[in-house]
């Protein structure tokens, strides 16, 4: 399985990261884990593998393999496992979910489904009630024992907490469900939302924010009401607008969230960019969202719909001439010789973002206010050096730790030469930069106060913009050890905790956790309301 391929150490990066590779995936129609192979075909990466009862299959995976081999080679492999996993001695991967033992990172983030009741009812959703003719809604009591789950995680807690749906702005107390989980200790509370309450009306932004709400993390197709009819079936352009509006002024923060269709908003990516840029003291991310393809399909029609994270890379580079494909996007867990230098530091566990290459790929944008323009952070940063040379102080103090406070000194002394302040956006120096790292370091004090913060952040010449893909899996182009490795996981009335791709695709365990806890619709207006 991939476990072994990918790279646990410098050392063994070299003979890790190249095509072609093993992995285990699921057959599309039965479900059951096979054998599949990872390789290079004409510039692209596919996917092949064989069910010995349905035959072959072959998926794209990357649409430019240079753009998917870098994911990989930038990749550190450092999981921190689950010191009290739910299920012991499970063995069978992905079907034994809540979670298990085979599990190797802890969450940077637990979602909890407040309902799968929505206001709206889209194409292209996998979480309304209106395709499952039944209503599900968590009470208060398994709302907190939720919560308490997603904290109790060893060896660190969940962080960040986003209670999503269906629609939960309309769950009946979603207010109250915000305020239980202020004091349980996230770093970060968000909500994910068409945007539609938002919108109506101002006092309900304020209500969500002074009960401790920091981010709103909008459903965000485009600008063009073109788009949302084929998407969501009807026109939103002002209702999103709108919300931002509130949102800001109730203090809060926004990141866009595009679902990409191939030929319905993939031309569109560009100008999403451009206004978050424009709009960035206010928004604080964009997180694409690649759409997963549901039901059976044959080779030739997917190969007409799957848009991977690579084409969301060259569109974005086409589209706006701001960033390098190949320059500019790291896995998520580029990051951990960062982490690592914050455990040896502080001596105590760090968020691990441990997720598998395969799942997204990031950047930042500098944000200069004034100038109206944008500049990726790789664009002056050596982020490879960069982060080679925290891996090597972290190893240092992890072996000598009385040589911590020089090693620090030193290791910021290496990392200048690794600035490159010519490139840099004028007027952003090396504090900059360092005021920046502090960010990430600080990251549980920065929304204690998120008015203060917000407002804070509005008198700053420069912003800070993060580009963010995640692409979730379907039954095509699944990897098992992509749900071993998964850092943003689903919190369950029964107790247990699922990875993203288990609980919304694979073996779906949402399903089955909706049955349990779930009544019978009558009406479709019981949904709506």
């Amino acid at each position: 399985m991939v476990l072994n391929k990918l790279c646990r150490s410098e050392e063994a990066k070299e003979h890790t990261w190249q095509l072609p590779c093993t992995t285990q995936s699921l057959c599309p129609i039965c479900l059951q884990v096979i054998d599949a192979e990872l390789y290079e075909q004409d510039g692209q990466v596919f996917m092949g593998k064989r069910c010995t009862e349905h035959g072959d299959f072959k998926e794209l995976i990357s649409s430019d393999v240079e753009f998917f081999l870098k994911l990989r080679r930038t990749h550190y492999e450092r999981p921190s496992g689950v010191e009290n996993p739910n299920c012991k001695n499970s063995s069978h991967c992905p079907d034994g979910c809540g979670l298990c033992e085979q599990h190797l990172s802890t969450p940077a983030m637990v979602n909890i489904d407040l309902t799968n009741r929505c206001n709206q009812n889209c194409p292209i959703c996998f979480a309304s009630s209106n395709a499952t003719g039944r209503i599900y809604e968590a009470t208060l009591e398994q709302v907190e024992k939720m919560l308490d789950a997603a904290r109790n995680i060893k060896p660190h807690p969940a962080s960040c907490l986003q209670y999503v749906g269906g629609e939960p702005t309309i769950h009946p107390n979603f207010i109250e469900a915000l305020r239980m989980a202020k004091p349980k200790g996230f770093a970060q509370i968000q909500v994910a939302s068409n945007g539609v309450r938002f919108a109506q009306s101002f006092e309900f932004a304020e209500a969500a924010a002074e009960a401790g709400l920091e981010v709103v993390y909008l459903q965000f197709d485009g600008l063009s009401d073109d788009i949302y009819l084929k998407s969501r079936g009807r026109p939103l352009v002002e209702t999103k607008l709108k919300a931002i509006e509130n949102i800001g002024k109730a203090g809060m923060r926004v990141s866009l969230v595009p679902t990409i269709i191939k030929g319905v908003n993939d031309h569109h990516l560009g100008d999403i960019l451009r206004f978050a840029i424009e709009n960035v003291d206010v928004i604080t991310a964009v997180s694409w969202q690649p759409v997963a393809i549901t039901g059976r399909i044959d080779e030739s029609k997917r190969r007409e719909m799957r848009f991977t994270t690579a084409d969301l890379a060259r569109c974005l580079s086409e589209q706006t001439g701001l960033i390098d494909m190949h320059r500019d996007w790291y896995p998520y867990s580029v990051v951990a010789p960062f982490v690592r230098l914050l455990e040896a530091i502080k001596e105590e566990p760090q968020l691990r973002m441990s997720c598998h290459p395969h799942c997204g790929c990031v950047t930042y944008f500098v944000v200069d206010k004034q100038l109206k323009t944008a500049t990726p952070l790789p664009a002056f940063v050596d982020i490879e050096l960069t982060m080679k040379t925290l891996d090597k102080v972290a190893r240092r103090i992890e072996n000598h730790p009385w040589l911590k406070n020089i090693s620090m000194l030193q290791a910021a002394n290496s990392v200048r030469k690794h600035y490159h302040e010519n490139r840099a956006p004028q007027g952003w120096d090396f504090n900059h930069f360092l005021k920046f790292i502090r960010y990430f370091a600080e990251f549980t004090e920065q929304y204690k106060d998120i008015k203060s913060y917000t407002s804070h952040l509005r008198t700053e010449r420069f912003g800070m913009l993060l580009s963010a893909s995640m692409h979730f899996q379907d039954v095509y182009n699944y990897e098992i050890d992509r749900c071993r490795h998964c850092v943003i996981l689903y919190a369950a009335p029964n107790g247990r905790l699922y990875p993203f791709c288990t609980w919304n695709s694979g073996p779906c365990h949402r399903y089955a956790v909706e049955r349990a806890f779930s009544k019978q619709v009558r009406k479709i207006e019981e949904i709506r309301t």
